[in-house]
């Protein structure tokens, strides 16, 4: 609530925080490292996110925009949403500072989904920011925050709508001190594969059909 509130004054944004599933509970491990990139998330939700009250009003909006945090079990995972109704990822936009950039040939623009584009904004040091100010553009971006959650064992996506909102959608792991996998034993060594980095898993014969997890 603090980081939205002087975010609100700096930039003259009217910005209400809702914050949903505050009874979720995770190890402290995992919180401490999460306490930078879901900041870093919310100040971008605020400066990149909502719009000015008269670009809100102009879009036929409300001039207070809503960031929401959202937390909730899912299966083994915590899932952690940060939401606003702000203008969202303008596809063409990132496109285009991608390939000024050189992180894109004109060729590959014009081939990907607006999905793929807007993903774009992970990529290191990337930002779509045209003036340089103490909360955009300053060479610290998404990418820092992708990184710190998958250090963690989670994984971050991002889901955007043009005009009507942005989620960034967390998933991290309940302890990082237990971690579900699947053994697999070759010769007489046993080896532990992550469930998390886990795609799918194939069945070559039926002997083995009664020992699978499903899940």
């Amino acid at each position: 609530p603090r980081v939205v509130r002087e975010i609100s004054r700096q930039l003259g944004k009217t910005i209400d925080l809702v914050l949903q599933g505050t009874e979720v509970e995770l190890d402290k491990g995992v919180i401490e490292r999460l306490a930078d990139p879901l900041t870093h998330l919310i100040r971008n939700a605020c400066d990149h996110g909502i719009e000015s009250p008269a670009a809100r009003l102009k879009a036929g909006k409300q001039a207070m925009g809503t960031v929401k945090l959202i937390a909730l079990h899912e299966g083994s995972l915590i899932h952690v949403i940060v939401e606003d109704d702000g203008g969202g990822i303008d596809p063409a936009k990132v496109g285009r500072k991608a390939v000024e950039r050189g992180l894109l040939a004109e060729e590959e623009r014009v081939s990907m989904t607006a999905s793929r584009l807007q993903s774009l904004i992970l990529r290191p040091g990337f930002s779509t920011a045209e003036v340089v100010t103490d909360l955009s553009g300053r060479g610290v971006g998404l990418d820092v925050v992708q990184s710190n959650i998958e250090a963690i064992g989670g994984s971050l996506q991002i889901e955007s709508e043009l005009g009507h909102g942005t989620k960034f959608h967390l998933r991290l792991p309940l302890t990082l001190a237990i971690i579900p996998c699947l053994v697999v034993e070759a010769g007489e060594h046993r080896l532990c594969v992550p469930q998390r980095d886990i795609k799918e898993l194939v069945l070559l014969d039926g002997t083995a059909k009664a020992r699978l997890e499903m899940g």
